[in-house]
């Protein structure tokens, strides 16, 4: 475990900036207030050159705290219809960071941005036909969070010593967001109605919910057994089950300790966080990911590009097959999930090249259910696929794709990758694009970033450089 860092002061100021104006923002209900405070945040923060750990917990950081904030001090300013904007802070931070590191040059071009160059053009296209003006923010938000996060992380943690420092922060957090999660699970309503769920829920475009009893995602049915979910600061069971995934699989696979007998107790501690939130979603990734590391084992010791994928395109077919059979025998409410990728993809193919950017789904709500359900309403992958098409399904693959083959191309050439964290997260962006599938959330910043943060050592360096070339080859991780 590394020795304690001390606290770079412009971390202190930028946060205090950022958290003051978010609050200011929501408190009087004025945008401007929130984004002006995020974009000097942004640019103070990026110029931090020793510990850069604490850019990337920044972004962890506030996008836990965000429906926190948005409601204590919407609750306390009397505010619920100027607050959809003020949901958007904590991916406005991480674009303005990497603008600001890109334009440093402290982010050079990769492989990546071929892909997303392409998937541009095609949200361009799609933007002629597109919907609202907010839900079409919100899409290309979710289009391109992942790719933001993944440069920014793997920036904050090239090297070593960083990493190791952001390991601990990032589990650190976690630990902190399971014991206010337990509080919040034990108040139930009431307390949850004195920090403001009615007005998050506002902001979050449904209006009506959390004012006089926990939403309806706060209970599902697993296996047909009905649970209550647990919420915390996300102020939401779903998307707070990708946290803890990330949570999960951070305990068992980040350098935070040599000690065996802490990592199975508090990836268990997460486990069972995950477990409370109820939450599909991060559940099936946390599986996928635990199976794809038992494959790891079966066979030769040798670790190899071809090896892991083979691994993944087993893991998806096995996946599928249960997933076939969870929803003949046990989908209960999440039968929605399933009826909306077979309607959806029927639609797709009439309509290869899509029907516009935030149509259809609930970016609609004069559709009726069963048609939203047609258009992709709980499926991510599948409300791309009928907004873009399917070129718009296929480039965004090619992205995950392209990401996979960065992560464990770098670690294959430096001979490393034979270590358990670097296999790991070589299988983590296949899995999340396997994941949106089934769940709507799994492109939203809340859900994806805490998982492209597990990607921060994807290309750490020594800090004494001690494997020969490596420079050479990490210049060569940014090359067309």
């Amino acid at each position: 475990m590394p020795k304690k860092s001390n606290i770079p002061i412009l971390f202190i100021i930028a946060n205090l900036l950022l958290y003051g104006s978010f609050s200011i923002a929501v408190v009087y209900g004025n945008f401007y207030i929130g984004l002006l405070g995020t974009f000097l945040a942004a640019i103070i923060i990026t110029n931090i050159e020793t510990f850069k750990s604490y850019i990337g917990i920044s972004i962890v950081m506030v996008l836990c705290l965000q429906n926190f904030i948005v409601g204590v001090f919407g609750k306390l300013g009397g505010q619920f219809s100027s607050l959809s904007f003020m949901t958007q802070i904590p991916f406005l931070f991480l674009a303005f960071i990497f603008l600001s590191l890109f334009i440093q040059k402290k982010i050079k071009i990769d492989k990546l941005y071929k892909p997303m160059f392409l998937l541009a053009l095609i949200i361009l296209f799609a933007v002629i036909n597109g919907g609202g003006i907010s839900n079409i923010l919100v899409q290309v938000r979710n289009l391109i969070v992942f790719f933001l996060a993944f440069e920014v992380f793997s920036y904050c943690g090239n090297n070593e010593y960083d990493f190791k420092i952001f390991s601990n922060q990032f589990l650190s957090l976690g630990v902190f967001m399971f014991i206010i999660a337990l509080i919040l699970y034990i108040g139930g309503f009431s307390l949850y109605e004195k920090l403001g769920i009615a007005n998050v829920y506002t902001a979050k475009g449904v209006p009506g919910e959390g004012v006089y009893f926990l939403p309806p995602r706060f209970t599902t049915e697993i296996f047909n057994i009905p649970i209550t979910r647990m919420g915390g600061l996300y102020y939401e069971p779903v998307t707070l089950g990708y946290f803890f995934s990330a949570e999960f699989i951070g305990a068992i696979i980040l350098p935070w300790t040599k000690d065996l007998s802490k990592k199975l107790v508090l990836s268990m501690v997460f486990g069972v966080a995950l477990l409370l939130t109820g939450g599909k979603g991060g559940m099936l990734i946390s599986v996928a990911l635990i199976f794809a590391y038992i494959c790891t084992k079966i066979g030769s010791s040798n670790i190899s590009p071809i090896k892991i994928w083979f691994i993944l395109v087993f893991t998806v077919f096995i996946f599928t097959l249960f997933s076939e059979f969870y929803a003949s025998n046990y989908a209960g409410p999440a039968g929605a999930h399933f009826t909306t990728i077979t309607d959806t993809w029927s639609v797709i193919t009439q309509s290869p090249l899509g029907h516009g950017l935030a149509q259809g789904g609930f970016n609609d709500n004069e559709l009726s259910f069963d048609n939203q359900m047609a258009t992709g309403a709980e499926s991510a992958l599948m409300s791309i696929g009928y907004q873009l098409g399917i070129p718009g399904i296929g480039i965004l693959g090619l992205a995950f794709v392209t990401m996979t083959n960065q992560v464990m191309g770098f670690s294959y050439r430096v001979n490393r990758l034979s270590n358990s964290y670097y296999y790991m997260i070589a299988f983590i962006p296949i899995v999340l694009f396997g994941t949106s599938v089934f769940q709507l959330n799994t492109f939203t910043p809340q859900a994806i970033v805490p998982f492209m943060a597990l990607l921060s050592g994807a290309f750490t360096t020594p800090n004494n450089s001690q494997i020969k070339g490596l420079s050479n080859m990490n210049v060569q991780k940014y090359k067309f």
